[in-house]
């Protein structure tokens, strides 16, 4: 490959890590979001039961009521922490943390490499491709919908302030839009 090949590869292996690692970023939002609001109804229910005991003892009218309440709480949150388990809520959050932060890596090595072009670029580019492939091949058994691609390419092009190849408009938000090459996600 010639200097401007290797370059334009950069680029364009910069764009998708920058793209996949904001895949990767919405799923572990995502997963944190759901795994504090297990953990929080996991404490919060005995917690509130037990304090409006010590507060009003057992022999308050509400007891019943708020007894039936924290039940119902209680069997929601166990059949959504049960879920979490085989669902392996806990391996894909940390799955997920490790690709933003090894894609947010390829970005930046990619970019540096096409911005500084140093003397060894076909090596290093060879290296990093190498780098690259087993990210790809990793990120790739993570079951990466169409729908979260759409996704990665919007924000991908609104980052870099490219224009969509199938609409021909550049995305100025992160909300989706009509397209489907950069947008219905």
């Amino acid at each position: 490959m010639d200097k401007q090949a290797i370059i334009d590869s950069c680029r364009e292996k910069e764009f998708h890590a920058y793209g996949t690692s904001s895949i990767f970023d919405k799923r572990a939002r995502s997963l944190q979001f759901r795994r504090t609001l297990i953990t929080f109804l996991g404490i919060i229910t005995p917690l509130s039961v037990g304090s409006i005991v010590l507060s009003f003892g057992t022999s308050t009218t509400a007891l019943p009521y708020l007894l039936t309440i924290a039940g119902v709480v209680g069997i929601i949150q166990l059949v959504v922490s049960a879920w979490s388990i085989v669902s392996r809520w806990d391996e894909k959050y940390d799955y997920s943390i490790e690709s933003v932060r090894d894609n947010t890596n390829l970005y930046n090595q990619f970019k540096a490499l096409a911005d500084m072009q140093p003397s060894d670029l076909d090596i290093k580019f060879s290296e990093l491709i190498k780098q690259n492939e087993r990210r790809e091949s990793t990120d790739i058994t993570k079951h990466i919908t169409e729908k979260e691609k759409r996704y990665a390419n919007h924000i991908s092009l609104k980052y870099y302030k490219k224009p969509c190849h199938i609409c021909k408009e550049t995305p100025i938000s992160s909300k989706p839009t009509k397209c489907d090459g950069c947008g219905n996600f």
